[in-house]
């Protein structure tokens, strides 16, 4: 039987930022930061995903009265193409694809723009009083 894998999380209230770890106790080589709010930790060389950083975790979680809010992940355009390959395809696969849900805004028939949701932790947290 397969063990099912576990992530370290850690939240920070008052600062409401929560850190994932994908492989506890390992030292990223890189990181990416996908916008303002998200930050891919990463071993380059192995191309496996160490962590994210979820800086304002609050609001990356609130329900709008349509589902969860979306989010332009805006660093991808900053990168070269190598990286842009190896970013898109680790926040597409396990374990990032179970916490960041990409998907893609199309305002015209030729623009992509590639946007993510983040799902809730599989547990409850002290989150921050809404403002």
């Amino acid at each position: 039987m397969t063990e099912k894998p576990t992530y370290t999380y850690n939240y920070d209230k008052e600062a409401d930022v929560l850190y994932i770890s994908f492989a506890s106790g390992e030292k990223a080589t890189t990181a990416v930061e996908l916008n303002d709010n998200i930050l891919l930790r990463f071993n380059r060389t192995e191309k496996r995903a160490i962590g994210l950083t979820l800086m304002d975790f609050s609001v990356l979680i609130q329900l709008t009265k349509l589902g969860p809010r979306s989010f332009p992940l805006l660093g991808l355009a900053a990168l070269e193409p190598e990286w842009q390959k190896i970013v898109i395809d680790l926040i597409t696969s396990a374990p990032v694809n179970q916490v960041l849900k990409v998907s893609t805004y199309t305002p015209s028939l030729t623009d992509e723009i590639p946007v993510v949701s983040v799902e809730k932790p599989p547990f409850a947290l002290p989150l921050p009083l809404a403002v």
